[in-house]
């Protein structure tokens, strides 16, 4: 499937909102600007083509309603009226919003939020707000009441809510208002659910870590693939693997085996064949959107490029970006309280690492 519009943050702070179909021939495609200034790590998160949430490199987060091509757009009051924006906070390091009406923010202090009730108090920002954890440098919300938090000290937990006491008590069994250590040293992860985790410790090892969390340290773990980059997380049998040369791999379960042979030499391909599968050579940065056109990489050069049957290139000097889904493209949030408006899809590309970076499992 092609991709028909798409998000894209250039390395000038410029953020556009591009239109297919992409041929390559013109570059940069048809686009209207967005915004600029836009922060290179907290960057932005889409909710529809008229809607996105964008983090300023001030840190003042902004909820931002189409159609675009002002920038900036005035300021107006929660929710904003089309062609204009609403401040959510200040001082945000990384978001993830769960919908519209509720964000994890992660301020740059370290401290983990969870945002809601906009424009209903003054001062509106902060908003109202209950912390999740202090001393954080990623984290995944699993649902608005689950979250992986990983701490500065590398040590990775899973919480559950209710949220509001920092640290949490540890879980010993219990389901709510506590939390797990799943492992330590611990430099990037991703999770598929609350019992499989993917992580890459701090020599680039990556495992697939296994729950009941809490018990012991590390928990029961296989061996993925060494010197990796960058992960994303099809489920406990299937993974994209950057690794540190710049080579994406597609990997298959049963793991064990470091590196895993390619498929070309084993019996069949995919789950069940424990393989791997080379997808592309000299990427800094991927993502993997299965109802917006698949895989897209940028290279070394940091040009930008939809994969398939050609490849297609769509723009150059990209940062961060997200291709939209039909009904991405087509709707339109009604409601800004809606849960789980935008819980479909991971937030970020992966590869280069960032100091925060918030996602959501696909």
């Amino acid at each position: 499937m092609a991709a028909q519009q798409i998000y894209v943050l250039g390395s000038d702070g410029n953020l556009w909102l591009e239109q297919g179909p992409f041929s390559g021939e013109q570059i940069p495609p048809p686009r209207v600007p967005v915004d600029g200034n836009v922060d290179l790590d907290a960057a932005f998160q889409a909710f529809y083509s008229n809607e996105v949430l964008v983090c300023g490199s001030d840190g003042n987060l902004w909820l931002e309603e189409g159609p675009f091509g002002t920038v900036p757009l005035p300021n107006s009051s929660y929710p904003p009226a089309p062609r204009s924006r609403y401040q959510i906070d200040g001082n945000a390091a990384a978001f993830f919003a769960w919908s519209p009406g509720d964000i994890f923010v992660l301020g740059t202090d370290g401290n983990l939020w969870l945002e809601f009730g906009f424009g209903t108090t003054l001062p509106t920002v902060p908003p109202p707000r209950t912390q999740i954890d202090g001393s954080v440098v990623e984290f995944q919300p699993m649902s608005l009441q689950e979250v992986f938090v990983l701490g500065q000290d590398g040590n990775l937990w899973h919480e559950l809510g209710p949220f509001g006491t920092v640290p949490l008590s540890p879980c010993n069994g219990g389901t709510a208002g506590c939390r797990s250590q799943v492992d330590a040293n611990v430099r990037d992860f991703m999770a598929v659910d609350s019992e499989h985790v993917y992580v890459v410790d701090n020599n680039n090892n990556l495992w697939l870590e296994q729950g009941p969390f809490g018990r012991q340290i590390p928990p029961s773990h296989i061996p993925v693939d060494g010197n990796v980059a960058g992960i994303w997380a099809v489920d406990s049998e299937e993974i994209y693997v950057l690794g540190t040369d710049g080579n994406l791999w597609l990997e298959n379960a049963p793991f064990g085996v470091v590196p895993l042979p390619p498929c070309s030499q084993t019996s069949g391909f995919g789950k069940g064949f424990g393989c791997r599968t080379l997808i592309y050579s000299n990427v800094a940065a991927f993502g993997v959107f299965p109802d917006a056109g698949g895989i897209f990489v940028t290279d070394g050069n940091l040009d930008l490029w939809q994969l398939g049957t050609p490849n297609v290139q769509i723009d150059g000097n990209v940062i961060d970006f997200q291709p939209l889904s039909t009904e991405q493209m087509l709707a339109r949030a009604e409601s800004h309280s809606r849960p789980g408006a935008s819980s479909t899809r991971p937030v970020r590309p992966t590869g280069i690492k960032r100091p925060s970076r918030p996602r959501k499992r696909a």
